[in-house]
């Protein structure tokens, strides 16, 4: 029965693993065999598949497959981005929270419970009114939008090893602040980030994706998935293709990593 349930857990990771390397192994093959056109061409809009466009042509005149592996690569690289960003945020302001207390606590918590209480895609089309367009500051939006989960989580984890015998042993040999947090409390903490993070990197593309559909992410002349798909509702009956192959690829990408932090989620017995 364990071996069974352990085959389980791999096939899970193994099938999403395997779904995001298709994705990004056709995207690195096909930029290294073609050059990616997504310059605007408004003499060839809206064209059928041939030889040259082989999914057509969207209608700003680019071609329809270039634009979607330029926009599947963008997507990756922000939800990427923000989820390592947001993380690594969360995660050191609840060690702090955490071991610290007190007033410190309190102050980080509040604070938490605040960003908390909006939901994720509300709060981050609030926070993306302050900013530019650009791929930096849609990372940015989306860090802002998203540590605030990550900190509850980790907090939750200091508490737990707080009062263990290692903890209180450090600081009776008063080990400093810095140490126990990235020497004692890091290493038991990471796993569950890495899965947390996992899981999350799904929900993140799919706000990256949904900030542009509503045409205040990107630059519109930067093709996303999420603008791309808003593009071609237009067009959802003359040439379906427009609004198929986006999803397609989006859909395939968030499965990927909801398998794979599912996967690495019961791998590691975690939540």
């Amino acid at each position: 029965m364990k071996s069974k349930t352990n085959t389980g857990k791999d096939f899970q990771l193994s099938i999403g693993i395997f779904l995001l390397g298709v994705i990004i192994v056709f995207l690195i093959g096909f930029a290294l065999s073609r050059p990616i056109a997504i310059d605007i061409d408004m003499d060839h809009r809206i064209e059928p598949p041939s030889a040259t466009y082989l999914l057509g042509t969207d209608e700003l005149g680019r071609d329809l497959l270039s634009s979607i592996l330029c926009g599947a690569g963008i997507s990756l690289l922000i939800g990427t981005a923000a989820v390592i960003l947001s993380a690594l945020t969360g995660g050191l302001l609840g060690m702090i929270s955490g071991l610290s207390g007190g007033v410190v606590d309190s102050i980080i918590m509040r604070l938490v419970d605040i960003f908390l209480a909006f939901p994720g895609i509300l709060l981050a089309i609030a926070v993306a009114a302050f900013f530019s367009q650009g791929i930096l500051n849609l990372i940015l939006v989306l860090t802002i939008s998203g540590w605030a989960g990550y900190a509850r989580i980790t907090r939750g984890e200091v508490l737990k090893y707080k009062q263990h015998e290692f903890i209180l042993a450090a600081r009776s040999y008063n080990a400093s602040f810095a140490r126990i947090m990235f020497h004692h409390l890091l290493p038991l903490i990471l796993p569950l980030l890495v899965v947390q993070a996992s899981m999350g990197i799904s929900g993140v593309i799919i706000a990256e994706s949904s900030l542009n559909f509503l045409g205040i992410g990107l630059d519109p002349e930067i093709p996303t998935l999420g603008q791309l798909i808003d593009a071609g509702r237009d067009y959802m009956f003359d040439n379906p293709t427009l609004i198929v192959a986006p999803g397609l690829v989006l859909f395939i990408i968030i499965i990927a990593f909801n398998f794979i932090g599912e996967g690495l989620r019961k791998k590691s017995q975690i939540l």
